[in-house]
């Protein structure tokens, strides 16, 4: 099985918000692998559009990026303190996130250590509760990062809670940021590039977009943007039929062996499961082929039933009414963060 994945299409869909942001730099981020479509293969595509920054959640996501592609600055969102990790971020020129005094203390000395210039943005908690200063620490956390050596300030961000928390909370958080900003700029600091938003949050409130607004799943057509903004849904994950056969009244089918045929069924046999990261996201139904809930594939631009429960490695599909023979290509919709990372990505 591949994931196929239209390079056009996220190249598209990122002309279309940026388009929508105005004047804001969209900042797209790159977490999760790129929601499954690869960090590094969309770094190249974006980098090829001419973007300047990007951000990822981990560190092994910004390494990644950072060996794919030269000249792009590579924000990293999760802040880390353990000296290791501190010298990895300097290794590969990544932008740190800072949410406590002890790790930019950190990074400060091991940029002295080795002579070497530490990039950082300040990180923010507004309700998560994961990681970052509190926002009544900004000046606490300005007069910290001003003093120490070889630490030049490139940004300041939070990420916000997902789900509406309506519009009284959404005004809140803004006057709540805008007021860390100018607790940073009272110690003489100047933030950098500010990002609290994503382009849902900053679409339903204009004043959330600061200096840069982040793009995630709407990238690739998959976030809740997609039915009004444009926006083109990128990757279908494709297998092909390798074996074909019929099954009886009566014969039962599914990797349980649980569901029963009632009539002369032709099947495709697929060699693809959930392994491979296809339909995990729904529950397994026991019963009579026509009295549960089907799961679908495509095959020669034909809608097909999945029948039975999905295998590790392999599935059937009704190919009754369908005209095809083994080699034949399928193809299923997909959530490409569930398709596993051995999976090869063809970029067309």
């Amino acid at each position: 099985m591949n994931l196929l994945v239209q390079s056009d299409r996220i190249l598209d869909n990122f002309r279309i918000l940026q388009k929508q942001a105005g004047r804001t730099p969209l900042l797209p981020l790159l977490e999760a692998n790129a929601y499954g479509f690869g960090d590094a293969e969309t770094a190249r595509l974006l980098a090829g559009e001419g973007v300047g920054a990007l951000a990822v959640s981990r560190l092994e996501e910004g390494i990644r990026v950072a060996e794919a592609v030269r000249g792009v600055d590579i924000l990293l969102m999760t802040p880390y303190a353990g000296e290791e990790d501190c010298l990895t971020i300097l290794k590969y020129g990544l932008i740190a996130a800072v949410g406590s005094n002890d790790s930019a203390v950190l990074l400060s000395s091991l940029g002295r250590q080795h002579r070497m210039r530490v990039r950082i943005q300040l990180c923010f908690d507004f309700g998560m509760g994961r990681f970052g200063f509190e926002p009544q620490e900004a000046a606490k956390a300005a007069q910290t990062i001003k003093h120490l050596e070889n630490v030049e300030l490139c940004g300041v961000f939070t990420v916000l809670p997902s789900g509406d928390c309506g519009k009284a909370r959404r005004q809140q958080q803004v006057r709540d940021f805008r007021r860390v900003l100018a607790a940073l700029e009272r110690e003489g600091l100047k933030p950098g590039i500010t990002h609290m938003a994503d382009v849902q949050q900053a679409a339903e409130s204009p004043e959330m977009a600061c200096g840069a607004v982040r793009v995630g799943p709407d990238l690739f057509g998959r976030g809740p943007q997609k039915d009004h903004r444009g926006l083109k849904r990128v990757g279908r994950a494709v297998s092909e039929v390798c074996d074909l056969k019929w099954l009886t009244p009566g014969c039962t089918a599914g990797d349980d062996g649980r569901c029963r045929i009632r009539r002369a069924t032709r099947v495709a046999v697929v060699p693809a499961g959930l392994a491979d990261g296809l339909f995990t996201d729904l529950p397994e139904e026991k019963g009579f082929l026509f009295f549960r809930r089907r799961r679908w594939c495509d095959i020669g631009g034909k809608k097909a039933a999945v029948i039975g429960r999905v295998g590790l490695t392999a599935l059937t599909v009704d190919v009754t009414d369908i005209d095809c023979a083994p080699g034949d290509i399928v193809s299923f919709e997909a959530d490409p963060v569930g398709i596993s990372a051995f999976i090869p990505r063809d970029y067309v």
